[in-house]
């Protein structure tokens, strides 16, 4: 999403400078930077049409684009010039998820589409994509930027947050954009304390309050998926921390919430942590999410 912003940008900037360093500030950039752009449109599972009595809005509830929103962002503006720029450009963010028939709509538009209108398809497996839209487009194939390459931009943008950055790196394998966003985003590491707090008294509770613990996730996955899996890294990379004996860079009151744990059994942490990695897996591979949660709290080494 990022390089299709970009990419975006670059095509219709209006900055003649010659000073391609800077960060541009051109209305065009600037509109396209807050979503503003009248040739700029992203499309999202979430996306609805401009008809608030449409029934297929109403029905699907975003578990896939809708052809309403193909027809109305693609096939109607593909009629007509961009407004302000050189090029109008649309975005289709997962778009695995594109219907049938929204797949099957876009069809005649991608052969007769003018070449000042640019789609643009983010996927992550190209087997997911019909191969009569593949056989229509350009394919950009992006390679995943290693942890240690992530690791040396971000100490290079944020050269004073170095312990953020080693505890955001130790979540998993984030992206780029991820870390970024976490290390801007002003209440992360304050609910990364909340989180820590919270498996404390769960890992002490009986099990009736484990497996209300086990629904509140299950509820919670359905809303925001995210913030579940990052609790999951912060149990994760609580038990990891207690087996290399990390603390010394903690706050007080982190290390007060590792001792508690750390008298625990080192094979049971051990068990503990190829719980989680098989909770992630499981969700990885759309298991029912109360289940995994119930057997992620069953199986809690204590």
């Amino acid at each position: 999403m990022s390089l299709a912003k970009d990419f975006s940008k670059l095509i219709n900037c209006q900055d003649d400078s010659s000073d391609k360093d800077k960060i541009c500030k051109c209305i065009s950039c600037d509109k396209i930077n807050n979503l503003a752009h009248p040739d700029f449109t992203i499309i999202e599972r979430s996306s609805m049409c401009s008809d608030t009595k449409c029934v297929s809005c109403k029905s699907t509830k975003g578990q896939q684009i809708r052809e309403c929103v193909i027809s109305e962002n693609i096939i109607s503006k593909s009629r007509f010039k961009p407004f302000m720029s050189n090029y109008k450009v649309v975005v289709i963010n997962q778009a695995n998820y594109l219907s049938k028939v929204s797949s099957e709509s876009l069809l005649k538009t991608l052969e007769d589409i003018d070449s000042n209108f640019l789609i643009i398809f983010l996927i992550e497996n190209l087997s997911d994509l019909t191969e009569t839209i593949i056989s229509r487009c350009q394919i950009w194939k992006l390679n995943k930027i290693s942890n240690q390459n992530i690791l040396e931009i971000l100490l290079e943008k944020y050269p004073d947050r170095e312990k953020d950055i080693a505890e955001i790196m130790s979540f998993g394998s984030p992206t780029l954009g991820e870390a970024s966003d976490m290390l801007n985003d002003p209440i992360f590491f304050e609910e990364r304390q909340e989180v820590l707090r919270r498996i404390v008294k769960i890992f002490n509770s009986p099990m009736s309050d484990k497996l209300n613990y086990s629904k509140e996730l299950s509820l919670l996955y359905r809303k925001d998926k995210e913030r579940v899996l990052n609790e999951l890294r912060i149990w994760k990379n609580l038990f990891r921390k207690i087996l290399r004996a990390e603390d010394a860079d903690e706050n007080l009151e982190t290390i007060s919430i590792l001792k508690l744990i750390k008298e625990k059994n080192k094979l049971k942490i051990k068990k503990n942590i190829e719980n989680i990695l098989s909770a992630e897996n499981n969700l990885k591979f759309n298991a029912i999410p109360s289940l995994v949660f119930d057997n992620f709290i069953i199986n809690l080494e204590v």
